[in-house]
């Protein structure tokens, strides 16, 4: 009987919020920006090392269309492979965000520039981020 009283009895709970609870708190501390913009169409492929040169492998990258602060479109996700090379294809003129990290592990690049005419090789090299930033909460963007 007294199993069922206990289990029968209301049950307190504390509710926990992890993170801010403004919805606009992310791009008040985070203005995004393109950081990739291409003049015509072109190849575009490259690597992504970290600061002590080490690949990142099987790593996802991705291309997205840079509309806004607020809206990006996802144009192309690929995977590096085992030395830490990617191939997005042939990319279109226009404004992009290039999102080399899958996590805030490490900052986003900040601006990358194509070199050639013909095929753009991006050599990208991603700097730590703390982890103690008013942004280490917000999604990647």
């Amino acid at each position: 009987m007294f199993l069922i009283a206990m289990l029968a009895s209301p049950v307190l709970a504390q509710l926990v919020q992890i993170g801010p609870n403004d919805p606009n708190y992310c791009y008040d501390v985070e203005k995004i920006h393109p950081n990739f913009e291409v003049q015509g169409q072109i190849h575009v492929l490259g690597t992504v090392r970290d600061e002590t040169t080490a690949p990142f492998t099987n790593s996802r990258v991705e291309l997205r269309k840079y509309i806004s602060q607020r809206k990006q479109v996802s144009v192309r996700v690929v995977s590096t492979d085992s030395a830490g090379r990617f191939d997005l294809g042939i990319v279109s003129r226009g404004k992009y965000r290039l999102l080399a990290s899958p996590t805030r592990a490490f900052k986003q690049p900040a601006a990358l520039q194509c070199q050639n005419i013909d095929k753009c090789e991006l050599k990208i090299t991603l700097i730590v981020s703390p982890t103690d930033m008013p942004d280490s909460q917000c999604p990647i963007r």
